[in-house]
């Protein structure tokens, strides 16, 4: 590449940059009170009466003003927002009002986050293909509209990316202390940590000899950092109400908790079915809604979890069985992305933003392996109007004339579409592992 092609690549990238933060400056001050009111309850009591205290009976909640707010998340999440909390205390004299200084505390903790994902993607994928890939992707990450649509939400899952995707990295250069570590971090920020746990294990695997011992050795990294971040449960007292607290997520009784996917369109038929009656075109302009797995159950259908599960499982199995043998990055992260995207759309209970982690991951891959960038790109447009049709950029709801193209819901045709994408994915998957030859690695894969 030329000085004057490299010049203008960083200064084409520099502008996205610039434009990325200038957005993100612009949302600062919106809050989503139905994305952030936990946030905003949880980082008041864990700043002012410590993490380890928060978690109670099945049932607790915490209260901040006229917030009521369950404790839901595994305790690093809320280690987490103690420290955007203890900066709000600061920045006010040791009062915590809730106002726009709160919603910029943690959204301006989100953007930080945001900024240091591009900056690993950045300085990641300079070292395995050099500078010109290098700024591509963490333009494309910064500048994504999906990201930004979490950016502009207030979405907690950018604290959940930046360990996990560490994780990956740390294991596809073969360093399973590190990786073992990040990825025991991620999953006690968000559970959604441990759909990448395969194919970190991979990477750990295939990273050169001793692969049985590496794995070992991740392991042992992961148990010490939970044992270290539970540990102040322990002493308070804490630690079963928490297990039984983060286990209440697994029990969302929902088919599809507005993430639109498979089951989405599964509410879509429920809903068609039930207007049967009033002919064909009122079952076709049928809108899809949030049920519930008794609703299902009475309408005929087994427990969703028996076809959710197993439908993930086998998607899971394909996926590691067709990159078995990849020693890159760029596959790696493909196939980590994969997996995630697979949990999105094939099972139950799934919220709209636990596709967020595919976005960083796919950036990764397509800057390493450029078959994976219209993959990128049909993902990161759905997923930002998966968010879009929900709620507007700042909560309010969508433009209704911008979605009002046709009589059939526009959130059915999305999920229809995402499915599609899925199986899209998977095909693109399949061809690079095809296509890759056996036992070729990144270029700067080493063994621990």
């Amino acid at each position: 590449m030329s000085r004057t092609s490299a010049a203008l690549v960083r200064a084409l990238a520099v502008a996205a940059l610039v434009a990325g933060a200038i957005v993100r400056l612009a949302v600062l001050r919106v809050g989503v009170p139905s994305v952030d009111d936990s946030w905003r309850a949880w980082s008041y009591h864990a700043a002012t009466g410590g993490p380890s205290r928060m978690y109670g009976p099945r049932g607790h909640v915490v209260t901040f003003g006229q917030i009521e707010a369950p404790v839901v998340y595994p305790p690093l999440a809320l280690d987490e927002l103690a420290i955007v909390g203890r900066i709000h205390l600061a920045l006010n004299h040791g009062r915590f009002p809730d106002d726009a200084g709160l919603t910029m505390a943690i959204k301006g903790a989100l953007a930080a986050l945001d900024a240091a994902m591009a900056a690993l993607i950045f300085l990641v994928v300079r070292r395995v293909a050099g500078s010109r890939a290098a700024w591509w992707g963490a333009a494309v990450y910064w500048l994504n509209p999906a990201v930004l649509m979490i950016a502009a939400l207030g979405y907690f899952d950018p604290f959940l990316a930046l360990p996990a995707v560490g994780a990956l990295v740390a294991a596809s250069f073969g360093r399973p202390w590190l990786a073992g570590a990040l990825l025991s971090a991620a999953v006690l920020t968000k559970p959604q940590g441990v759909l990448i746990a395969p194919a970190v294990a991979l990477a750990l695997w295939n990273a050169g000899g001793g692969a049985f011992d590496r794995l070992l050795r991740a392991v042992a990294a992961g148990a010490i950092t939970a044992a270290v971040i539970v540990a102040p449960l322990v002493a308070a007292g804490t630690f079963a109400y928490m297990l039984r607290s983060v286990a209440v997520l697994a029990g969302h009784d929902m088919l599809s908790a507005l993430a639109f996917n498979l089951w989405w369109v599964v509410s879509y038929g429920m809903e068609a079915v039930a207007a049967r009656g009033q002919g064909w075109r009122a079952m076709l302009m049928a809108h899809p809604g949030v049920f519930t797995h008794a609703d299902a159950m009475a309408r005929g259908l087994p427990h969703p979890r028996l076809i959710g599960v197993p439908l993930l499982g086998a998607a899971a199995a394909w996926a590691l069985r067709t990159a078995f043998r990849a020693r890159d990055l760029g596959l790696h992260a493909a196939l980590a992305a994969f997996l995630v995207d697979a949990y999105f759309t094939l099972s139950v209970q799934v919220h709209e933003n636990h596709f967020f982690l595919v976005l960083p991951l796919l950036v990764l891959a397509a800057a390493l392996r450029r078959e994976f960038a219209p993959v990128l790109a049909a993902l990161s447009v759905s997923f930002a109007l998966n968010l879009y049709l929900m709620l507007g950029w700042n909560g309010e709801g969508p433009i209704e004339p911008l979605i009002a193209l046709t009589g059939v819901d526009a959130t059915l045709l999305l999920a229809i579409a995402n499915c599609a994408l899925c199986g899209w994915f998977g095909a693109i998957l399949l061809r690079a592992c095809r296509d890759t030859p056996r036992g070729e690695a990144a270029p700067l894969t080493v063994s621990a």
